[in-house]
């Protein structure tokens, strides 16, 4: 579980969110998420890719590794005497990114609904997320780290 959270932010890339009220004015950000047992989360985001949808993840230990990488439109990759790499941009829009995931979380809820079967994510999970989100928020306006803890639920 996480135990306190430490984010920056500022609007650097479009100036037609910097009227939103405090965090919500942010389109780039990073945090540092400390969590039980010493491990350590590091988070940068940005609400502009000029390549396309970038959304990546890393998890690095003492054993090994472990990448997700960005979903493409098809595995054609391209390779010249300048670049190498994908010859699409990622997909452009979260309903493409995630069909898959969105048809799976769809057939859990009617398996719960009908089965009975237990969800894979519950509503403490979404709790747990928002107060993440609402301490990172709070760190970086206050520029301190926050405990999780001072999110009430």
């Amino acid at each position: 579980e996480p135990l306190r959270v430490f984010a920056t932010g500022g609007c650097h890339v479009d100036p037609n969110i910097r009227h939103l009220e405090g965090a919500e004015a942010f389109d780039t950000a990073n945090i540092l998420v400390d969590f039980e047992g010493g491990v350590v989360a590091s988070i940068d985001v940005c609400r502009k890719a000029v390549y396309g949808y970038d959304q990546r993840a890393e998890l690095l230990g003492t054993e090994g590794m472990m990448q997700s990488e960005n979903l493409f439109p098809t595995t054609v990759r391209k390779a010249t005497a300048d670049w190498f790499g994908h010859a699409d941009k990622p997909h452009d829009f979260f309903m493409n990114r995630y069909a898959v995931a969105y048809e799976t979380e769809t057939a859990a809820f009617a398996r719960a609904i009908t089965d009975g079967a237990q969800v894979p994510v519950d509503g403490w999970d979404g709790v747990r997320s928002l107060r993440l989100a609402l301490a990172a928020g709070k760190s970086a306006l206050e520029g301190r780290w926050v405990d999780i803890d001072e999110i009430t639920h």
